[in-house]
């Protein structure tokens, strides 16, 4: 196992938080294991305890350890959960500079990921799904007609349909790229017909349920094309 954090990634980190990250990684600790108490990690790195306390606090920031109250620091999850602010922030307002806000310049970026991700996924899963979760993604699909619940349901059809995947990462990316287009919605143009997303999401369940990756790739990759446009339109009008 990689023993130090690479030098691009540990300059996000304070000295003390990259100390103790290294420390970890080189000592083979997982997920739910103990740290020594602030005292013997004070002692260990030749720190204030002050020091110490600050990189457990940005450590469990970003959610590498946890602080359970009265047990102890444990090595955390490292869920995604601890970047989502960060992800849709930079989907919304990239870093790069200019008024990437207005023209959604980000979000544009972040679509094209979610959609080659996406179709990588759905080829994936052709043809693996039970009966059952079959007839759901239908159900799912057909309830997307009425807008009063079509945010939800979408969200529900694309957790279903990668819930047998094995790369947890995969499918808690996606659903970051969900929250980031949500909060998005106030500045793409309308929606079309919800028939149509309905309709969109109808074919995507019954390509998955069939023997044709490259006929469910395609079903999703197109399944994208009307929030292309929408954010194209986005796009020009902030010129």
């Amino acid at each position: 196992m990689c023993s130090t954090l690479p030098q691009a990634v540990g300059a996000n980190l304070n000295p003390a938080a990259r100390a103790i990250f290294d420390w970890i990684l080189a000592s083979d600790l997982v997920q739910g294991d103990l740290l020594p108490v602030e005292q013997e990690l004070a002692e260990q790195f030749t720190m204030a305890r002050g020091t110490v306390r600050e990189a457990i606090r940005e450590l469990r920031a970003l959610g590498i350890v946890e602080v359970r109250r009265g047990l102890g620091t444990y090595v955390g999850t490292a869920s995604i959960d601890a970047i989502r602010p960060s992800l849709v922030f930079r989907s919304l307002k990239s870093p790069t500079g200019g008024d990437r806000f207005r023209d959604l310049a980000g979000m544009r970026e972040l679509i094209e990921v979610r959609a080659l991700l996406e179709c990588s996924l759905v080829a994936e899963v052709t043809g693996t799904l039970s009966p059952q979760t079959g007839q759901r993604l239908m159900e799912l699909a057909s309830r997307m007609d009425g807008a009063s619940s079509h945010a939800e349901d979408d969200r529900s059809f694309h957790q279903l349909l990668y819930s047998g995947v094995s790369n947890a990462l995969a499918t808690e990316l996606i659903d970051v790229f969900w929250d980031a287009f949500h909060c998005a919605q106030d500045r793409i143009p309308s929606a079309p017909a919800v028939s149509a997303t309905s309709q969109q999401h109808l074919l995507i369940a019954q390509c998955v349920m069939g023997d044709d990756p490259n006929a469910s790739r395609q079903a999703m990759w197109h399944h994208f094309d009307d929030i292309r446009s929408r954010l194209a339109l986005a796009h020009r009008a902030a010129r």
